[in-house]
């Protein structure tokens, strides 16, 4: 049994611990906890054999002999003390033990060599560019405010925003074809950080019919009218609308503010609409805010994530922190939450 790195102290004849022993091994497993004993080559080897089904195809794919895989991988499971690969007659098959450390270890050769990238980049005077994916509703003011910022700083930035919904920016991260995220909701497998609560308002044209009825509006009146329903993530900005859209009365489907407002404008309907966006629309006039019987306003919380490609000290980890900070002070507060429950009203869409 490899021993290496055990702290094994023995007392002596007068009770005291033998402490040259326990400070050379106290040093050694210092030392092996400081510098990984497994080389990068190594893991790159275990993923050729669970690549390319076993010894033979890894063998033909990397032009090197087999016994040179099984020794790397005999000393892999040797340094590592637990069984990766199990042979079935002819076949290799991985362990379970051997599946939680496939995929660990895929991050680490992923994160090596975006490092290397990083290295080749800073070599040439300049950066990767980051590739953002955000969903609309987010102020596109904030972006641009910590672009100018870091901008203001020397910084070498280079930036691709796409904005897109919920489902094509889980894709586009689990593809590590983006490195920061903003979405109306977390990301599977990833983690993400609380970024801004954005309040929406039910809002519709001021000579809108609806602020002709003398009570508060009901989800019966609004269903009457033409809904205007913008997507903003996995499900649309409006807590009672798919109800109406499963009985077929009338909506338009918007992926754009401003096929939103145009449609508002010309008097069709109501829509629900993030604050920040349509204050200046009620500070004109033109639409005001419904004052419906279960409240006017509800927030949707958005999160920032960074994807497998972003390593400390990158451009796109300065601009995570730098776009945190510069929401965090200038993001405009959300407004009371609604007085009905929104969980339940919101449960089929």
């Amino acid at each position: 049994m490899d021993t290496i790195g055990q702290m094994d102290v023995k007392a002596n004849k007068d009770g005291n611990s033998q402490h040259q022993g326990f400070f050379e091994n106290s040093e050694i497993t210092q030392f092996n906890e400081r510098t990984p004993r497994i080389s990068l080559k190594q893991w790159r080897l275990f993923h050729a054999v669970i690549d390319n089904d076993g010894f033979v195809g890894a063998a033909n794919k990397l032009h090197i002999s087999q016994s040179s895989i099984s020794h790397a991988l005999a000393k892999l499971q040797d340094q590592l003390g637990v069984p990766l690969l199990t042979l079935k007659g002819r076949k290799a098959q991985i362990t379970e033990d051997g599946k939680i450390l496939l995929a660990r270890s895929r991050d680490l050769l992923r994160q090596a060599s975006q490092l290397e990238k990083l290295g080749e980049f800073l070599r040439l005077g300049a950066e990767p560019h980051i590739r953002i994916v955000v969903e609309p509703s987010y102020p596109a003011e904030l972006l641009i405010r910590t672009f100018h910022d870091l901008s203001g700083r020397s910084e070498k930035l280079r930036l691709n925003v796409t904005e897109t919904d919920f489902a094509e920016i889980q894709q586009l991260m689990n593809q590590d074809e983006a490195d920061l995220a903003i979405s109306t909701g977390t990301l599977s497998g990833f983690a993400s950080n609380k970024l801004i609560e954005l309040e929406h308002i039910a809002i519709a044209h001021s000579d809108s019919p609806l602020f002709r009825i003398n009570r508060g509006i009901t989800d019966e009146d609004l269903a009457r009218c033409l809904q205007i329903m913008f997507r903003v993530g996995s499900h649309d900005t409006e807590p009672f609308g798919m109800r109406r859209l499963a009985r077929g009365l009338p909506a338009w489907k918007v992926t754009s503010l401003d096929s939103a407002e145009d449609a508002l404008r010309f008097g069709l309907g109501y829509a629900w609409l993030p604050r920040y966006r349509v204050q200046g629309w009620l500070n004109d006039g033109w639409v005001r805010i419904l004052p419906l019987d279960c409240g006017a306003s509800y927030t949707v919380q958005m999160y920032l994530t960074r994807g497998r490609s972003v390593v400390p000290g990158s451009s796109a980890q300065r601009f995570a922190d730098a776009l945190q900070a510069v929401t965090n002070e200038h993001a405009i507060r959300p407004g009371a939450r609604p007085a009905c429950d929104m969980g339940s009203a919101m449960a089929g869409m």
